[in-house]
């Protein structure tokens, strides 16, 4: 996440430049009631990034994994998976924004979203007796959540038109993609999955920072948040001959960076 992390550090600096002085610049104050009235709705449009965090099972480097997990391995022989790591994509949301006013500076948000990515992992595996042994399997794994984030938000007191705030919550959310199954058939005709499968349900806990810049007719936010997975999301099954992509692991959770323009 350390490119996640520069484009955070950027943003939140251009932010600090940029706002203070719109905000001294404005003398109308634009929706001047806005924060006595108990609900207001709008919708979010968002750009996200995508990844796991891994916990590898010890020394699955050395767990000897059968030849048949593979539809093009060599027969008679084995396979060790020595590296897994997960790699961030870009993917988008889309949410319609409920709040309710809880006091002077706390509002209770309820937003209802779709967000759509892909996220990949790599393995890389040593196939003995093979004339290459090296190999590299890139898996994609389609992601479409559906999400029910319930989040508390702390406005700061507002400065003429521009207001800082912070963020926490959790999010329930149901990958609508996770049971996907890529299946082929390997050298001895036998047919099994190939690719990761992971559970449905997973609730993560969200932070994060974000302005409100009020004008005539709207106000707009922009939001930045981290999501953490608490669950364990990784679906092992005993039955399924092929273990490649499941043996090294011992625990998957869901992240996501998510920038936001919420619309008010």
């Amino acid at each position: 996440m350390k490119k996640v992390t520069k484009i955070t550090v950027v943003l939140l600096f251009l932010c600090a430049l940029v706002i203070p002085a719109q905000a001294q610049r404005r003398a109308v104050r634009y929706l001047s009631n806005y924060e006595n009235e108990p609900y207001h709705f709008g919708f979010l449009l968002a750009y996200n990034q995508m990844c796991y965090t891994i916990k590898t099972v010890e020394d699955y480097q050395n767990i000897l994994q059968p030849n048949n997990s593979l539809p093009d391995a060599p027969t008679n022989n084995g396979i060790y998976v020595y590296s897994v790591e997960t790699l961030q994509t870009p993917g988008f949301s889309v949410g319609i924004i409920g709040s309710k006013r809880l006091g002077r500076y706390f509002d209770l948000r309820f937003i209802p979203t779709l967000s759509f990515s892909d996220r990949q992992m790599n393995y890389k595996l040593y196939l003995t007796g093979a004339t290459n042994p090296d190999k590299v399997l890139n898996k994609k794994i389609f992601t479409t959540f559906v999400e029910f984030p319930l989040n508390i938000k702390y406005r700061s007191k507002r400065y003429n038109n521009i207001g800082a705030y912070l963020m926490c919550g959790i999010n329930p959310k149901l990958d609508l993609a996770s049971q996907k199954q890529n299946k082929e058939t390997n050298a001895q005709g036998e047919e099994f999955i190939n690719n990761l499968v992971t559970k449905r349900f997973d609730c993560a806990a969200e932070i994060g920072v974000g302005f409100d810049i009020y004008n005539q007719w709207f106000k707009m936010g922009v939001e930045i948040k981290m999501s953490y997975g608490f669950l364990d999301i990784v679906k092992k099954n005993p039955n399924d001959m092929t273990l490649i992509y499941t043996t090294p692991i011992d625990k998957l959770h869901n992240k996501m960076f998510q920038l936001s323009l919420l619309f008010e």
